[in-house]
């Protein structure tokens, strides 16, 4: 039986395909302790036969699973849990590569002790028209405030804090106690972007411990020509509806009100802040969403100033929280347009 269940969401990629399979074939820890599952998210160019041949090379090991209606990362990855039979779980986007030894890399602690995750580091690799930018970013650094054992690090996560040293964002660099996700209903949102962000916010809940290995393992591709990075892309807006979902789910599992300052602070951050920045950098025009970021702030923490962080925040970040203090249906889109020009001075 395999070790470890690969779930590889692919949408439209029949140009890295071929990459991204190399280096998960010919990983170290042995590909029949490999279980690949190829998740073909409904794409309409040569995707699903250049998945179907490497199917044909590796019957034994790997699986394509096809459907016609597009679900999106998050939908593909649901699909693919089904399927996935390992006691450990792995995440790759199909643009994406990994070292040769990235699994053999994080099974390795669990020859020694049980963890619920284990993750490694990532980079981010940058491309404009196929042309690298920088490979030098070395994301998931934040390890020192965890306890040293051997050559990992580990952290026993207090089950009243669902903070930790580490970014939970980007589940690629990492394997997974499937019990974990199964047994606690953890999926993915679908048709929807930013699902990695509520999956690892409902996943921390359960989580009761995880090493950390400091290796970079996994290569992020960014392609700044590509549409997910395009200006005024309308699926940016995705993160709100992620954002609410996750504090409903909180509030349906009964974790909301023992996290609520945690939560309060992280969902003005990303909810609010994080979008006030991606509008002002990455749209030419000013949508009309105000208003409703200030609405439900205030429907689900309507005493965000009573929160022990509130004075943490950076005097530009203190600036735009000042704004939910005034009555946004009233500014017009020449007053957002010089709030817009004040930002982007300061950055």
């Amino acid at each position: 039986m395999a070790l470890i269940s690969i779930i590889v969401p692919c949408y439209n990629a029949e140009q890295y395909v071929d990459r991204c399979m190399e280096t998960i074939v010919r990983q170290t820890i042995g590909i029949e302790n490999l279980e690949i599952i190829l998740v073909n998210d409904a794409s309409t160019d040569d995707t699903l036969n250049k998945l179907k041949t490497w199917e044909k090379q590796y019957p034994d090991q790997i699986i394509v699973i096809t459907y016609d209606n597009n679900l999106r990362q998050g939908g593909a990855r649901n699909i693919g849990l089904q399927y996935a039979s390992a006691e450990y779980i792995g995440f790759v986007d199909i643009d994406d590569w990994i070292e040769l030894d990235m699994y053999e890399t994080l099974y390795e602690p669990l020859k020694l002790a049980r963890y619920d995750i284990v993750r490694g580091k990532s980079t981010a690799d940058r491309y404009f028209n196929n042309d690298p930018v920088d490979n030098s970013l070395a994301k998931d650094n934040l390890i020192f405030q965890f306890k040293k054992r051997g050559d990992f690090y580990i952290y026993d996560v207090d089950e009243r804090q669902i903070d930790t040293p580490i970014r939970w964002g980007g589940i690629w660099a990492g394997i997974y106690s499937k019990s974990c996700i199964i047994d606690n209903n953890v999926m993915f949102p679908e048709k929807l972007a930013y699902e990695d962000n509520y999956w690892t916010n409902v996943l921390k809940l359960y989580v009761k411990n995880m090493c950390i290995v400091d290796k970079v393992i996994y290569h992020y591709f960014i392609n700044d020509d590509s549409t997910s990075h395009a200006r005024n892309a309308g699926f940016q807006f995705d993160r709100l509806k992620i954002e609410i979902g996750i504090l409903d789910e909180y509030k349906k599992r009964g974790a909301f009100d023992d996290f609520h300052d945690q939560l309060e602070r992280g969902f003005i951050q990303r909810f609010y802040l994080n979008t006030l920045h991606i509008i002002f950098t990455r749209f030419d025009d000013i949508p009309d969403v105000f208003p409703f970021l200030q609405n439900v702030i205030l429907q689900y923490f309507p005493n965000y100033k009573s929160n022990p962080d509130y004075g943490k925040w950076d005097d530009i970040d203190r600036s735009l929280i000042g704004l939910l203090e005034m009555d946004l249906s009233t500014f017009t889109t020449e007053d957002w347009m010089k709030i817009k020009e004040a930002y982007l001075q300061i950055l």
